[in-house]
């Protein structure tokens, strides 16, 4: 028996949006157990974004539980049908319990996307800093009377899901916020798509590395287009066939919510992949030359007491891409002792920005978010 057989309503737009929804939410959900390992397995960083991120992985997927309950009982199919097949009740009921969460989780994704970036930029530009909680701070406000907005549109509030008693709503005020809103959620998302290509585009490091990272964090950018096309699709909910049009709105919404929540979760699992775009990218720091290490100390290394030393072999080099807050100089690709967090190899140029700030990796650590490569000075 198929689902048309145990759930008359079902068909429409309804089908598309359900697969589209649960594909997405896979991929999402293997990204989210990706990111999960990294943080258990390989390093510390990004805790405060994980947890968010977590946060709108669980609300997202109760939307789409919701969703996907609501597609079965006429979301995306005409009104005659939903009608004809009495489900009307049903439909009403799921679909705005679908709108109650989807109104909470698309302010958390915001969020959690700024908390991965202000994480990234920790030391880094106080601005950025500034702004990134300032666009999650806005998202969370203008979404709380979206949220409460929905149980004042009918009187008494039980009317919103009674068939019978659709005559005493009154949509309008809540599709137009739901406008302005709408707006605010696709400007957030294109700042938070732009913000992580203007830290990358100093950066003196592989041109192709360079270009894919700002891709990867710049997919937010269709996030931003779904969110358009939502906050205009949510006119279907006062046309004379809400059912079908809101399947627009839903199918958008969810695209939102998935997309956001699978590209803040590319460069936390970087490490997962490098072995495998190692061949494609070559690193700034290896075009210097062994002489160039050598005329330091001969392979001499500096303590932490200031002291010169030397060992018999030479130390291990980790190039990683940094930030720096100083204004008016260029971040650059910087060697890292493996060894230690706190220690580097040596300052080849009289100016070092004062707040050097590892993009991809922390503290210096080889298992950060972006290692760009590993290789050891050897002396001929």
């Amino acid at each position: 028996m198929g689902l048309h057989d145990r759930y008359p309503a079902y068909g429409g737009r309804g089908p598309g949006d359900l697969r589209l929804g649960i594909g997405l939410g896979v991929v999402a959900t293997i990204f989210m157990a990706m990111r999960i390992y990294v943080r258990l397995r390989i390093n510390k960083f990004g805790t405060t974004a994980l947890i968010w991120s977590l946060v709108a992985w669980f609300l997202t997927a109760i939307t789409q539980t919701f969703g996907v309950i609501s597609i079965l009982h006429g979301l995306g199919n005409k009104l005659e049908v939903v009608i004809a097949t009495n489900q009307l009740g049903n439909y009403l009921l799921f679909t705005w319990i679908t709108v109650f969460f989807f109104n909470m989780a698309i302010p958390i994704g915001k969020v959690a996307v700024a908390a991965f970036l202000i994480e990234m930029n920790k030391q880094g530009n106080p601005k950025i800093r500034r702004s990134l909680v300032a666009v999650a701070v806005i998202n969370i406000v203008l979404n709380i009377p979206q949220v409460i907005l929905q149980w004042f549109q009918c009187s008494p509030p039980s009317a919103l899901w009674d068939a019978t008693r659709q005559d005493q709503c009154n949509h309008t005020t809540s599709v137009h916020y739901t406008y302005f809103v709408g707006a605010v959620a696709a400007l957030s998302d294109f700042y938070l798509a732009i913000i992580p290509v203007t830290m990358l585009a100093p950066l003196r490091i592989d041109r192709k590395l360079k270009w894919g990272l700002s891709f990867l964090m710049g997919c937010g950018v269709f996030a931003g287009v779904a969110a358009i096309v939502r906050t205009w699709a949510a006119k279907f909910i006062l046309s004379d066939d809400p059912p079908y049009g809101v399947g627009t709105l839903f199918r958008w919404g969810e695209v939102e919510e998935w997309v956001v929540l699978i590209t803040m979760s590319i460069p936390p699992v970087w490490p997962l992949f490098r072995p495998l775009t190692t061949r494609f990218i070559k690193s700034g720091g290896s075009s210097r030359s062994p002489n160039q290490y050598m005329q330091y100390n001969q392979y001499g290394y500096r303590s932490k007491n200031g002291e010169m030393g030397s060992t018999a072999e030479p130390p291990i080099v980790t190039t990683t891409i940094s930030i720096s807050s100083t204004k008016g100089v260029s971040a650059a690709v910087e060697p890292v002792g493996a060894s230690s967090s706190a220690d580097s190899i040596s300052r080849y140029d009289e100016e070092e920005p004062e707040t050097p700030h590892t993009v991809l990796s922390h503290g210096g650590d080889p298992e950060g978010w972006v290692e760009l490569s590993h290789y050891k000075n050897r002396h001929s």
